[in-house]
């Protein structure tokens, strides 16, 4: 079992604004429950998720909710909650793109070729506290221009901020899939990230 659930639980609190709203639900689902109904009307995603399905449907959802469920929603997350909503918006497609390289160690591997070893070395060593950020152009080399056009068109956000959202939570991301360092088992990551996906898209689909 890795710490991904932690992180995910951190982040939907963050979004809520550290209200506790999970008292309905209990544990994760429940606050994540409360994140997705927060980030807007959960009438309109429901026909988007079902037209698209799959991983792209889910970011679509989720996105869609955080740019225009409603406008009053909007307008409080843009009085103050909008970095943290983004940081918990942006979490499918990084995790989406982790499963793209073939799971935890094809993601390692294509962040080691792209001049992040060190970085890498800092989220993977359990001994090191403060992760290493990412500079924002090895974002923009390993991320599709065109998905982060469209978190940015659906988040009504600046390109900038959704490379700067990804920036925070990737070294994140990848210290809770590597709780025993080097010794962790990419098998339990790569079932923990799918079951994230999984609790994701069950929300948007209620």
């Amino acid at each position: 079992m890795t710490d991904l659930t932690n992180i995910v639980e951190i982040l939907a609190k963050q979004a809520l604004g550290g209200q506790q709203q999970s008292g309905q639900g209990g544990g994760l689902g429940g606050i994540l429950g409360s994140v997705l109904g927060q980030l807007g009307g959960q009438q309109q995603q429901n026909t988007q998720n079902q037209q698209q399905g799959g991983l792209g449907g889910i970011l679509g959802s989720v996105l869609g909710q955080l740019g225009g469920g409603n406008t009053s929603t909007h307008s409080n997350a843009a009085g103050g909650n909008t970095a943290q909503t983004l940081l918990i918006a942006v979490l499918p497609l990084i995790l989406a793109w982790i499963q793209k390289q073939g799971g935890l160690q094809g993601a390692l591997d294509k962040l080691k070729s792209t001049g992040l070893s060190n970085q890498v070395k800092s989220w993977v060593d359990p001994q090191q506290a403060n992760a290493q950020d990412v500079p924002t152009q090895n974002i923009q080399s390993l991320f599709d221009d065109q998905d982060i056009e469209q978190v940015a068109q659906q988040a009504q956000a600046p390109k900038q901020e959704i490379y700067s959202a990804i920036a925070s939570v990737l070294p994140q991301v990848i210290d809770s899939l590597t709780p025993q360092g080097s010794n962790t088992n990419p098998q339990e990551a790569n079932q923990d990230i799918q079951q994230i996906l999984n609790l994701v898209s069950g929300f948007l689909k209620r």
